[in-house]
């Protein structure tokens, strides 16, 4: 499927206006503008709806999105299509789930398993750190994710554990910790269950830091809170640490390569 140039555009224009978490959201989407057969305001202009089409998880968080970000959205949208004579007059926006598309942001490109290894990581984080260089922290965070997900897909696959992934990294971490014996239940010390259990906390916190940062719909402005630098280098700090602990466990409990840094 051929890029959308409208949504190009569009994510051009909010990273200039510093939108970068509402540019990322349409990463994966397509857009259209359906005209009607009413005239608007300018000469033979028809009012018109932008449509647009989004992969299911991305399309509830653009559901969400605060009245603050709407209208950024809303202005962007009429740098392209500005009021004029016998043009789309566009009068809203409106969102639609499209099961067809993919999410390229969240669900782990399953080619480039047979591929990791700790310089993958590495290079993974690297990227991650460009990101936030560039103040695209939403975008570091989406990247820290993936990579968490590559890895623990990885070590399913080397197993020959069946496993579908639906992007929820939870319960993809959960059957990788299984696979490595790592559920905190099942060791009596407590000092290495609190460092288990912190090590599910970490992946609760970067499974959702997304959704919880971005969901500003119904808060108020002063209450709303745009993730930051500082939280965005922990968030691929953490990832990319455990990253290298769950490969490492792996290739050690299955007597591979020995790991060398």
């Amino acid at each position: 499927m051929g890029k959308d140039r409208d949504i190009i555009k569009l994510r051009k224009l909010l990273k200039h206006r510093g939108q970068e978490r509402l540019a990322s959201l349409l990463s994966s989407s397509r857009s259209f503008v359906h005209e009607s057969n009413t005239f608007g305001s300018r000469w033979y202009s028809t009012l018109s709806i932008f449509e647009i089409h989004s992969p299911v998880n991305k399309h509830e968080e653009l559901q969400a999105i605060s009245d603050i970000e709407k209208h950024e959205l809303m202005k962007c949208i009429l740098t392209i299509y500005p009021l004029k004579d016998q043009s789309p007059e566009i009068k809203d926006i409106e969102f639609f789930p499209d099961v067809d598309l993919e999410d390229d942001d969240i669900l782990a490109n399953t080619s480039t398993l047979e591929n990791i290894d700790f310089d993958y990581i590495r290079e993974q984080n690297s990227k991650c750190k460009d990101k936030i260089n560039s103040e695209d922290y939403d975008g570091a965070v989406t990247n820290a994710r993936t990579l968490l997900e590559s890895v623990c897909l990885y070590i399913l696959e080397d197993l020959k554990v069946e496993y579908k992934h639906d992007g929820n990294l939870i319960k993809l971490y959960k059957a990788v910790s299984k696979e490595l014996n790592m559920d905190p239940n099942d060791f009596e010390d407590k000092n290495l269950k609190t460092i288990l259990s912190g090590v599910f906390s970490i992946v609760n916190g970067v499974s959702s830091i997304r959704n919880s940062f971005g969901d500003a719909h119904g808060v108020a402005p002063s209450k709303y809170y745009k993730i930051n630098k500082r939280h965005a280098l922990l968030t691929v700090n953490l990832s990319s640490s455990l990253a290298d602990f769950l490969l490492q466990s792996h290739l050690e409990k299955n007597q591979r390569q020995p790991v060398t840094f």
